[in-house]
Parts: C-alpha cells; sequence; structure tokens
C-alpha cells in the first residue's frame, strides 16, 4: 500500500481532480488561452503524473519482499504551486493570462494538505524514482489536450 499526492491525467476534465487547477489550466489555455485559479498563487502542494503513479504500483509490487522494510509507502513526485505552473505553461503558451479569484472553501482545503511527502523510505528500499517533472508534466499536458497549433502560433 501507498499514498500518493493527486494524479495528473491527461484523460481526466478539469472537474474529476482535486485540486482541479492542476488539470483546468492546460483545458484552459489551449480552448481559450485564458485561466482563472482558485486557488492563492503561492499554494503548494505535491502532485504526480499518473504514469508515475501507475509505475510506482508495479515497482512495489515486484520488489523483493526482503528489500521492504514496512507495509506503506508514501511515494512523491514533485511539489508545485499555481503560479509555478502558470509560468511552466506560459513558457509554451507565452499569451496565456492567469489571473486568481480564491475559493476561501477550496483555498482551506488545500491549506490542510501536506506540501510534499516524504518517499525518502520508497527510494531506499525498492529504489522509486519519478520521471515527470513540472516542465515534462506540462509538455506532457499540453501535447496530448492539442496544444501544437497554439504553441506553433506563440512562436
Amino acid at each position: 500500500m501507498y499514498r500518493t499526492p493527486p494524479g495528473q491525467d491527461t484523460s481526466l476534465s478539469p472537474a474529476s481532480l482535486s485540486p482541479d487547477y492542476a488539470v483546468a489550466i492546460f483545458h484552459d489555455a489551449v480552448k481559450t488561452g485564458k485561466f482563472e485559479c482558485n486557488l492563492k498563487p503561492d499554494t503548494r502542494l505535491p502532485m504526480m503524473y499518473i504514469d508515475d503513479c501507475l509505475r510506482a504500483t508495479v515497482e512495489m509490487m515486484e520488489a523483493p519482499t526482503d528489500t521492504l522494510s514496512m507495509r506503506t509507502y508514501n511515494i512523491n513526485a514533485m511539489s508545485f504551486t499555481p503560479e509555478e505552473l502558470a509560468q511552466e505553461v506560459q513558457k509554451q503558451l507565452p499569451d496565456l493570462e492567469v489571473t486568481y479569484d480564491i475559493d476561501q472553501v477550496r483555498q482551506a482545503i488545500a491549506d490542510s494538505w501536506p506540501m510534499n511527502f516524504d518517499d525518502s523510505n520508497a527510494r531506499n528500499d525498492w529504489g522509486w524514482k519519478h520521471d515527470y517533472d513540472l516542465p515534462e508534466l506540462v509538455q506532457t499536458m499540453l501535447n496530448y489536450i492539442g496544444s501544437d497549433s497554439r504553441i506553433a502560433k506563440a512562436n
């Protein structure tokens, strides 16, 4: 068993995940070129691309049991803020306009979450290492959602 941060999946709509801003920004950036975030710009949360999550599951299941020092592991990949995510998206789509309209309920929930997960046991016991950092996540999401034409226009 393991605990992961919210996963990023290219096939999900923005409403199907929490925190939804981390998926919605890609859809809005491609569709309208504008994004309104409902969290404060500096709200740091742990995130993980779904491919890393799935790979972690398989790796843990296949790890020799004598290397596992516990039954439950934290798995982590990256932590970023809405502002950092927006800046990374703007490297590909520089015309993206980002505004903030803080939803106090969602902000309170986000503020109650950890900023990252300590996954040192997974890294030590069975060699866990994530593949996707923020730049790779952004590129993968934009490629999947179909921003190639907007990126070409921006360049």
